[in-house]
């Protein structure tokens, strides 16, 4: 690992990729956090489930 760490390090300009990576994964779990605390309770309840069902022969519905 110490190569890695040494070829990284004399790479000029690599810190922009730590914290261009480091904002999209900020930026995408604040997203989902928020797509997620908005999302209707009906359509949980549906999503919930559709996952308990499990290859039930029942249909589930969904609300548009």
């Amino acid at each position: 690992m110490k190569i890695v760490s040494d070829l990284l390090t004399s790479i000029e300009g690599i810190q922009i990729f730590y914290i261009v990576g480091l904002l999209i994964f900020v930026v995408l779990f604040i997203v989902i956090t928020i797509r997620t605390m908005r999302m209707p309770d009906k359509e949980m309840e549906n999503i919930k489930n559709s996952i308990l069902a499990d290859g039930e022969s029942e249909e589930i519905t969904t609300s548009n």
